[in-house]
């Protein structure tokens, strides 16, 4: 009884390990996949609403570069690019706003290859083999089409930032340099006021003229 009684412990307590473990194991995974999640690794979503959703990322971090640009380094921002690879938010480098860019297109093109692997039978219970294959290669198509598109588009899109980054200081030189301009040609036409006042012939004076 005694012997029964003590394997009953054993048995509870290798079940009560087992539970913490598989426990903590959950919570371990949990922590690690909300730490590397992607926002586009969301069964849920279609193929068309991952694609949008990603447009929409990319723009919104494009836009916040610029909003920085504008502001420039008066307005707490950093034009120049760091040293290592960490890039602070406030970084409107091209460097800092390709590598977050480069993370968003490779985090998209990671969650679009998985779903090349998952081919949808649709209303057909029993798809023959030539339906599934034609399925799976337009699928596989698509994807690849978009990636080829958003990589195209992501190109182009930081090709016109840079060359924007450059030549934003200059025109900012430029208004400063018309803004000058208009100061000058208020302060002239003030001056041509004041002399238009003065006589047109100087008193007891026999010419117009100063010699």
């Amino acid at each position: 009884m005694h012997m029964i009684k003590s394997i009953k412990i054993k048995i509870g307590i290798i079940i009560t390990v087992i539970i913490f473990i598989i426990l903590n194991t959950i919570s371990l995974n949990t922590i690690f996949a909300q730490s590397t999640s992607s926002p586009y690794e969301n069964d849920k979503l279609s193929i068309y609403e991952v694609e949008k959703l990603y447009h929409k990322r990319i723009n919104d971090l494009f836009n916040a570069k610029l909003k920085l640009l504008n502001a420039g380094e008066k307005g707490g921002g950093v034009s120049k690019a760091p040293e290592g690879d960490e890039c602070p938010e406030n970084n409107y480098s091209t460097f800092c706003l390709a590598t977050a860019a480069a993370k968003e297109y490779e985090q998209l093109k990671s969650a679009l290859n998985k779903r090349k692997q998952v081919v949808e039978i649709g209303n057909n219970p029993n798809p023959t083999l030539e339906e599934v294959s034609m399925q799976a290669f337009s699928k596989s198509t698509e994807i690849e089409l978009e990636l080829s598109r958003s990589k195209s588009a992501l190109d182009a899109a930081l090709q016109n930032y840079n060359e924007l980054r450059i030549a934003y200081p200059m025109h900012l030189q430029y208004l400063e340099v018309i803004k000058s301009l208009k100061d000058y040609n208020k302060k002239l036409t003030n001056l041509r006021k004041e002399v238009e006042k003065l006589p047109g012939k100087f008193i007891d004076a026999t010419t117009a003229q100063c010699k």
